[in-house]
């Protein structure tokens, strides 16, 4: 027996033999002639221009930018509209309460 035939064991012999059963992976006879076909349709009708039903949403950065440059703008306008925080009442004898509920436009009753 030679050094190979020793080494072999079940495991090894049955792998071996499992590679020799396999075949090439093959497709449909017109697999090719669609994948072809459908290939040039995509190109006739551009990649901008499709014809998928549904609602696509155009996620380009420029959409992105102009939106986030409005809502920017929308709260710089509302943060000016708001009316000075700053009231003539004494603030200095106020209690922390009573801040922090001015700070949002709040009152609180003292009893």
């Amino acid at each position: 027996m030679s050094k190979m035939q020793k080494k072999s064991t079940p495991l090894v012999d049955e792998h071996l033999q499992n590679l020799q059963g396999m075949q090439e992976a093959n497709t449909d006879d017109f697999f090719y002639t669609r994948l072809k076909a459908r290939m040039l349709a995509k190109q006739s009708i551009g990649v901008n221009n499709k014809l998928e039903p549904g609602w696509n949403f155009p996620l380009k950065p420029v959409w992105i930018v102009g939106t986030l440059l409005l809502l920017l703008a929308m709260n710089g306008f509302i943060l000016t509209q708001q009316p000075d925080k700053e009231k003539t009442n004494s603030t200095a004898s106020a209690s922390p309460l009573q801040k922090f509920a001015q700070s949002y436009d709040q009152s609180i009753s003292s009893y």
